[in-house]
């Protein structure tokens, strides 16, 4: 599994943290850590709420008592540590297991339901608890003075308890053990004022994990009443948090009534975990916000389905489900009774959702970028489903370094947002590539964060059915763009289809006529008969063959999200042409499938007509004028000068602009003296374009000669020596803050201008590295490349729009590879099981 990048944590905190693991080391494994750490800062928690939540101030006079006397937390930080385990196990645990009962004593009335939901709650998690002996007692006074150091409004704001898992992700087996896949605070935030739920919502996570989405929501609700300022706070991007004070402040404050704050408190909130530990966490977060603790519950998601939650009931859903994860069961027909062996639970997720949503609910949820062209029948058929049923409004592309799992760099995600009810007219992608941190395993803070454009264009025309302006990083696709199938294809398919269909109704009308005639000649049938059986067998061959064109068609509807795919690009003197074209007038529109047959016999006098119906904007119908104009002869296009130029410009696809490579990149420097007592990544790089890879860790005493230099995730990379080979390559998150020696020189691209994987794809292909291997031909093998010759190379520059579009097909190339490894390893995994079983 996978973890976030970002630290949740500040720095105090974080130190905390790591500190309570450390000194809770000898006590087991970081689940176990976990545990221990969640029942002490839920004791502290709860002498907290007795001095500042009006429902917990009844139950004071309790701790006045001498009977009950030193159960709260202040009372063992002046304990001896021999006292402090036997207290815990002894006295503390069970009296707070049994905590509904003290306070029906000192009430004497059944506590108020919402303190008895929390009370519950305190109950399930001190009803088992059990400091072992493994917790060190000469330890527990060094623990426990941590847990009183962390910030106590830290304890009541944020996800704290998450920080502690997140602490325990990066110890051996916690990733394994926990099975996390936490959601960046920022993230989270973006989504939420994507939904913008509502006090009278009904809200939902099925893959809940700590609950961070739930209480965001919830926060988020709340300060709509509040404008206090406290969401999101510290723990968001500056520029998000600026950009949530603004919209709050703009609203109009509406005071809920007591019903509404109450079912709001009883059903506005809930959440599915399936891991025990992971949901005694998000129920402890309910405890401290004030929601109902009851309202998480364990389970699988997909089970649970129709049993303990039901279709059409929820208002709004937001959530990070689980990629590839293993299926708690054998199938899920409450779920999708089509596909209810499905085995990717992404697919099976996002159906759950759609099917929960009520009409006009809204849903927020991330997705792995393979979702988006995943080929199976489930795939496509939920994504035409997303399309009929539902409004996708939006795609949301997230940069690839946001999670990290122990073997690297994550899965490109995406946000996917659509609202339940009506069929989608058109989808707004927008390509995230500053989501306000820098990339890395170490991410900081930078200016430009993009989610707070993103909100601005989401709200001001998406969700207002309004198609924002376009931009580098935004546009518009129609759905019927998505659906279309290139009519070339159908017609290959057609003609494919028949002759195969063809040759065996042949082959069978052979065998068919050869047993009529036995019977013809043993007088069993007549000729008439015979004939009869002839007829219905061409008419079932006939039915066979539409039969099959359909469906070989059908399975051509990828209904493919990869929206930059969807989207053709003009040159300049691509437009000037194809606007001087459309100048001579529009042809009424038509269906593409009509089109494409009207264009393939159309005279030379009708194509301007026809070729205008065609939208350039859209790459399949650009590709098609492009194929129009190549098959007619110069010698014909040449008696319509519109046509002429047209058909030229098409056929300069290929012709990008040419630039010098140092026009988009500048070599960087950032000098590092290896210190002794520290550890450092090496790096060097494969040749032929594929890729940087570490070579070795050593700590700086071991590390001689040489200038050595800090490289950055995103920087461009080459070796002196190998670069006729191919020796270029971009520095991937893993490696962020590695250093290499002055024979690997540095650049920085100009990424207002280049991408980086396309530029990293560029300069790894033979095409480039050829050039250098002519330019030191006849010299030395070992002659080194310097960075000015490097910089002077000439390279092709398409625009942003087509560099995008390339991006995204090798990212979909990489998805591909990636799954069919999955397949490789899960079918080799099998076999082995049947050998040793």
């Amino acid at each position: 599994m996978a973890r976030s990048t970002v630290h949740y944590a500040d720095n105090t905190t974080n130190n905390l943290l790591k500190k309570l693991h450390n000194k809770l080391r000898p006590a087991g494994t970081p689940v176990q850590r976990v545990e221990y750490i969640i029942e002490l800062l839920l004791l502290r928690l709860f002498e907290v709420k007795l001095r500042q939540d009006a429902d917990f101030k009844p139950l004071i006079p309790i701790f006045k008592s001498e009977e009950h006397a030193g159960l709260l937390f202040s009372s063992l930080l002046v304990a001896s540590n021999d006292d402090i385990l036997p207290r815990l196990n002894t006295k503390i645990f069970p009296f707070y297991g049994n905590i509904v009962r003290e306070a029906r004593a000192v009430l004497q009335i059944n506590p108020a339901p919402k303190l008895q939901d929390q009370l519950v709650l305190l109950e399930e998690v001190f009803g088992s608890s059990n400091f072992t002996s493994a917790v060190q007692s000469g330890n527990m006074r060094e623990i426990l003075d941590l847990v009183a150091q962390i910030d106590e409004q830290l304890i009541l704001k944020s996800d704290l308890l998450g920080d502690a898992v997140e602490s325990a992700l990066s110890e051996t087996g916690g990733t394994k053990d926990l099975g996390l896949f936490r959601t960046p605070d920022h993230i989270r935030q973006f989504m939420v004022g994507l939904v913008q739920p509502r006090i009278d919502d009904e809200l939902l996570d099925p893959a809940a994990g700590t609950g961070g989405f739930m209480f965001d929501a919830y926060e988020y609700v709340m300060q709509g009443v509040a404008r206090d300022a406290s969401w999101p706070g510290t723990r968001s991007h500056p520029e998000l948090a600026e950009w949530f004070k603004n919209h709050f402040a703009s609203r109009k404050a509406v005071m809920p009534s007591t019903a509404q704050t109450t079912d709001f408190y009883r059903r506005g909130v809930m959440g599915i975990e399936y891991l025990g530990v992971i949901r005694k966490m998000a129920a402890v977060n309910f405890y401290i916000r004030g929601l109902n603790p009851a309202n998480i519950l364990k389970g699988d998601s997909l089970a649970l389905f129709k049993k303990e939650y039901h279709p059409a009931t929820k208002s709004a859903i937001l959530a990070n489900p689980p990629f590839g994860a293993e299926r708690d069961q054998e199938s899920y027909p409450d779920v999708w009774a089509d596909y209810p062996r499905e085995s990717e639970t992404t697919i099976l997720f996002v159906k759950l959702m759609l099917e929960t949503l009520k009409k006009h609910g809204r849903c927020a949820v991330v997705v792995s970028e393979g979702f988006m062209t995943w080929d199976q029948n489930s795939a496509r058929a939920l994504r035409s489903e997303l399309l009929q049923e539902a409004n996708l409004r939006a795609i949301i592309s997230l940069p690839q370094g946001i999670f990290v799992s122990k073997g690297g760099q994550g899965p490109k995600t995406s946000i996917l947002y659509f609202e339940k009810g009506e069929p989608t007219r058109e989808v707004w992608f927008y390509k995230v590539t500053n989501d306000g941190y820098t990339m890395g395993t170490t991410r900081k803070a930078q200016p430009g964060c993009q989610l707070v454009e993103a909100l601005d264009l989401f709200h001001g025309y998406v969700a207002k059915g309004k198609t924002p302006p376009e931009s580098r990083h935004a546009f518009s696709i129609p759905t019927e763009w998505i659906r279309q199938v290139d009519p070339r294809i159908k017609d290959r398919i057609r003609a494919e289809t028949r002759v195969e269909i063809a040759q065996k109704a042949a082959e069978d009308r052979a065998k068919l006529e050869e047993k009529l005639a036995a019977r013809l000649a043993a007088k069993k049938l007549t000729p008439a008969e015979r004939d009869a059986q002839l007829a219905e067998h061409t008419l079932a061959w006939e039915n066979k063959l539409h039969a099959t064109i359909a469906q070989r068609i059908e399975r051509e509807h990828l209904i493919s999200f990869n929206l930059p795919n969807h989207r053709g690009a003009l040159t300049p003197e691509q437009k000037a042409a194809w606007d001087g074209l459309k100048a001579s007038g529009f042809g009424e529109r038509t269906a593409l499938d009509e089109l494409w047959a009207k264009l393939q016999k159309a005279d030379l006098d009708e194509l301007p007509s026809l070729l205008t119906q065609l939208e350039p904007a859209s790459a399949l119908q650009l590709d098609i004028a492009r194929s129009v104009l190549s098959a007619r002869s110069p010698d014909e296009l040449a008696q319509a000068p519109q046509l002429m130029a047209l058909a030229k410009a098409l056929a300069q696809k290929s012709n990008f602009q040419r630039v010098k490579l140092g026009d988009v990149a500048s070599p960087v420097s950032d000098p590092v003296r290896p210190d002794t007592q520290e550890t450092y990544r090496l790096v060097t790089i494969k040749l032929y374009g594929r890729g940087v890879i570490i070579r070795s860790e050593l700590r700086g005493d071991e590390i001689k000669g040489c200038r050595w230099f800090r490289v950055r995730e995103g920087q461009l990379v080459y070796s002196k020596i190998d670069a006729r080979h191919g020796a270029f390559g971009l520095i991937p998150s893993e490696l962020d803050g590695a250093i290499v020696t002055s024979e690997f020189p540095v650049l920085a691209l100009d990424e207002e201008r280049i991408d980086p994987l396309f530029a990293a794809r560029l300069l790894g292909d033979p095409a480039f590295y050829s050039q250098i291997e002519a330019m030191v031909a006849g010299a030395s093998g070992r002659r080194r490349v310097e960075i000015e010759d490097v910089l002077g190379i000439e390279i092709p520059l398409p625009t942003p729009n087509e560099q995008t579009v390339i991006v995204e097909q090798l990212k979909t190339v990489s998805d591909l590879h990636s799954r069919i490894r999955e397949i490789e390893q899960t079918t080799a995994a099998s076999i082995a099981n049947l050998w040793n079983s």
